[in-house]
């Protein structure tokens, strides 16, 4: 069985002692292979003619916000990015994510922390702290407080067959026809099946059917 290849790891921090801290931490991690350190990026990429690290973890000292650039060639894909800051949450970090940055820590993260940060990274994933990923998703609509916050009362075995034959798409005849009820009837359930569930629509009373545990689809 071939042997996987290491993950290539270069570190960025303006603190000697950061640096050989880092640097200690990927030497002993057999996954890893440490590939070089520096003070700064530009320094950095001076080392690196051809193969480019896989992950450049980058300690970010306060109000270094161009710290984590570490200007490599442009013409290679770019290594991925592990942060470690205090300012997780200033607006300089945020307009980085959309980039290479793939893993955000605190600078006090636990060394089995930043292992797993490197790890991901390397695989295409992302590592972010709570109130960073809560930033991202401030965007999304919040949901319908009537679907979260009131309860809902119980459809009748009847009223669960009606809406059951709905997620299957038939229309009110075919529903009559099959439960041997009259049109009105059918009508009827539909009214109260809307009421208990808040719904507006066919499509939506299927799909909080679907929520509420009534229907399964």
């Amino acid at each position: 069985m071939a042997q996987m290849s290491p993950v290539r790891v270069a570190v960025i921090a303006d603190a000697p002692r950061v640096r050989a801290y880092l640097q200690a931490l990927v030497e002993a991690t057999p996954a890893f292979e440490f590939v070089g350190s520096a003070a700064d990026g530009e320094t950095l990429a001076d080392r690196f003619a051809g193969s480019l690290p896989d992950v450049i973890v980058i300690d970010v000292e306060p109000e270094a916000s161009d710290a984590f650039r570490p200007g490599l060639d442009a013409d290679h894909t770019p290594p991925a990015l592990v942060l470690l800051t205090d300012e997780a949450d200033s607006d300089w970090i945020n307009e980085a994510l959309p980039g290479t940055v793939m893993a955000i820590l605190s600078r006090d993260a636990r060394p089995g922390e930043i292992v797993a940060a490197i790890e991901a990274s390397a695989a295409g994933l992302c590592v972010l702290p709570p109130e960073i990923l809560a930033r991202l998703l401030t965007g999304r609509k919040p949901p319908r407080p009537m679907t979260s916050a009131v309860r809902v009362e119980a459809l009748t075995p009847r009223e669960i067959e009606v809406l059951a034959m709905l997620a299957e798409g038939l229309g009110n005849k075919e529903i009559a026809r099959q439960l041997a009820i009259s049109d009105n009837t059918v009508k009827f359930h539909l009214s109260s099946i809307f009421g208990k569930l808040g719904a507006t629509s066919r499509t939506e009373a299927v799909m909080l059917g679907m929520r509420h545990g009534f229907i399964m689809v």
